[in-house]
C-alpha cells in the first residue's frame, strides 16, 4: 500500500509540474511576442535614420567631461567683434553721462570725458494705412477701367508689404492664421487687425499668382542634368501623403502628393529621364534614372546604428572600413581633380570598396548591409568620384526638407487639398529663391509689386 501510494503521489506531482511547465510555456511565448512587438515599435522611433535630437541622451563618459571644461558658445561679455561696422546708418544718438558717478556719488568733471562709437541694431514694424483716390472710368463697351499704381495691389485692402509680411510668418515660423492675427493686433495696438480668414485669402491669393511660374519650374525640372530628391510623410486632413523635394543646380521643387510610388517621379520627370538621381536606396528609384549616386550618409548611419547594437562584432571593424574609405574620397574631391585623375582614382576607390564587399566572415549584420545596400547598388556608390559636381551623399535635399519638418510638427500638415497645393508652390520658390542666394522676402516682394521676374530662367510675363 505505502509503494501505491508513492507512485501515485509521484504521478500527481508530475502532472503538476507538466502543467505548470505548460503555463511557463505559454507565458513566455506571450512575453516574447509582446517583446518583438515592442522592440518593432521602439525601431520606428529609434533607428538609423533618428535625428541627434531625438537620440535618448547619454551622460557623458569621465574622459569626455574632462574634455569638455568650457561652456559651449561666446565667452560671456564678448564685444560682438565678428560684426563689421554698417555701412550707413540711420540715425545717430548721444548717450550722456550724468553728473554724478552712479556707484560712489562724485562728481564728473567734463574735461576728462572721453566718447566710443558702439551700433546697436533695431526694426521698427509700424502700422500704415493708406488712402487711395483711385479713378474710374464705365466705358461704353461695358468695360469698367480703374486707376492703378505700382505700390497698391489692384484688388483687396492688404498691401504688398504685409502680404509678403504675413508670407514670411507664416512659412518661415510655421505660425497659425489665428497667432499671425493676435501678433499683428499686438504690435500695432489694434491699428491693423484681420482675421485668420482673411489672412489664409491673402496667402492663397499670394500662391494663385506663382503657379504658372510653379508650373514652369515643374517643366523645367526634366530638362536638367540631376536631381537630388527626398520624400516624406505629410497628413493631408489626417489622411496620410507624401512631400517630394527634388534639388537641382537651379531649383528646389516640392510636391505634395498621396503616393510615394514611381508614379510621381514618372509625372514631373517623364518615362524617359537623361538625368542623374543623388538619392537614398528606396527601391522606387531603380532603373529609372540613366545614373545614380546612392547617400553614404545613409550608409554610414545605418552602419554606425548597428556597430552601436552589437560593440562585440565585425560589424564594428565594417562601420571604421566604411568611415575611412568615405573621408578618403571626401578629401579627394575637396581638392578639385582634373577629369583624368578622377577616372583613375575611382579605380583605386572601386578596389577598396570590392574588398570590402567581398569580406567572406562578416557577421550577419554587416552581411545584411553588404547584401541589401552594397551588393543591390553596386555600381552607384562611386558616381560622385567621376561626374563633376554632384556629392557622395543626398545631405544638400535632407537638409532642406528638414526645414518643412517645423510645418507638419506645429500644424499637422494641411486639412485640404488646397491648403497643400499652396505650401509646394510658395515654399517651393521661397526655397528656389534662397537655393540661389537671394532672399525670399525681397524677391517675393518684388514679384507681387511686378518689378522683376520670379525666377531668372523665366521669360514670360506675369499677369495679375
Amino acid at each position: 500500500m505505502n509503494l501505491i501510494e508513492e507512485n501515485q503521489k509521484l504521478k500527481s506531482e508530475i502532472e503538476f509540474l507538466r502543467k505548470k511547465e505548460k503555463e511557463w510555456q505559454k507565458k513566455y511565448y506571450e512575453l516574447l511576442n509582446e517583446l518583438k512587438k515592442t522592440q518593432a515599435l521602439l525601431r520606428q522611433f529609434l533607428n538609423e535614420n533618428t535625428p541627434s535630437s531625438k537620440l535618448p541622451f547619454k551622460y557623458p563618459s569621465k574622459e569626455q567631461s574632462e574634455k569638455e571644461l568650457k561652456p559651449r558658445g561666446k565667452p560671456l561679455g564678448g564685444n560682438g567683434g565678428n560684426k563689421k561696422d554698417p555701412k550707413n546708418v540711420d540715425r545717430i544718438i548721444k548717450a550722456k553721462l550724468d553728473k554724478r558717478c552712479h556707484r560712489c556719488g562724485k562728481i564728473i568733471l567734463r574735461k576728462n570725458i572721453d566718447t566710443r562709437l558702439r551700433y546697436v541694431y533695431d526694426a521698427i514694424l509700424k502700422a500704415v494705412v493708406i488712402e487711395v483716390e483711385e479713378e474710374f472710368y464705365p466705358c461704353d463697351c461695358g468695360e469698367f477701367c480703374i486707376g492703378k499704381h505700382p505700390d497698391i495691389p489692384q484688388r483687396g485692402m492688404i498691401g504688398y508689404n504685409l502680404q509678403t509680411l504675413f508670407t514670411e510668418l507664416k512659412f518661415n515660423f510655421s505660425g497659425s492664421y489665428a497667432n499671425i492675427s493676435k501678433f499683428f493686433d499686438n504690435v500695432t495696438n489694434g491699428k491693423i487687425n484681420f482675421t485668420p480668414k482673411a489672412i489664409n485669402d491673402c496667402i492663397s491669393g499670394i500662391a494663385e499668382k506663382l503657379e504658372l511660374s510653379y508650373d514652369e519650374i515643374e517643366n523645367q525640372l526634366k530638362n536638367e542634368n540631376y536631381a537630388h530628391s527626398d520624400e516624406t510623410s505629410w497628413p493631408v486632413n489626417g489622411v496620410l501623403w507624401y512631400l517630394w523635394m527634388f534639388v537641382t543646380a537651379k531649383f528646389v521643387f516640392i510636391k505634395i502628393q498621396n503616393s510615394r510610388a514611381r508614379k510621381v517621379l514618372i509625372e514631373i520627370f517623364g518615362e524617359d529621364y537623361h538625368g542623374g538621381i543623388i538619392s537614398d536606396c528606396y527601391k522606387v528609384y531603380d532603373n529609372f534614372a540613366e545614373w545614380y549616386q546612392k547617400c553614404w550618409a545613409h550608409l554610414l548611419r545605418k552602419a554606425k546604428f548597428e556597430s552601436e547594437k552589437y560593440p562585440r562584432k565585425n560589424i564594428v571593424k565594417f562601420y571604421e572600413q566604411l568611415k575611412s574609405l568615405h573621408k578618403e574620397m571626401t578629401d579627394f574631391l575637396k581638392e578639385n581633380p582634373s577629369k583624368d585623375l578622377r577616372i583613375e582614382k575611382k579605380k583605386e576607390f572601386e578596389k577598396k570598396l570590392n574588398e570590402i564587399t567581398n569580406y567572406r566572415h562578416w557577421c550577419k549584420e554587416a552581411q545584411s548591409i553588404v547584401d541589401n545596400r552594397l551588393k543591390a547598388y553596386r555600381n552607384h556608390w562611386l558616381t560622385a568620384i567621376e561626374i563633376e559636381g554632384i556629392s557622395l551623399d543626398n545631405n544638400l535635399c535632407e537638409r532642406k526638407i528638414r526645414g518643412s519638418i517645423g510645418w507638419r510638427k506645429m500644424l499637422g500638415g494641411h486639412r485640404t487639398r488646397e491648403g497643400a497645393k499652396h505650401y509646394a508652390i510658395i515654399e517651393t520658390h521661397r526655397q528656389s529663391w534662397r537655393h540661389n542666394g537671394k532672399y525670399p522676402y525681397n524677391e517675393l516682394l518684388n514679384f507681387l509689386k511686378n518689378k522683376t521676374p520670379c525666377l531668372p530662367t523665366q521669360t514670360f510675363n506675369f499677369v495679375h
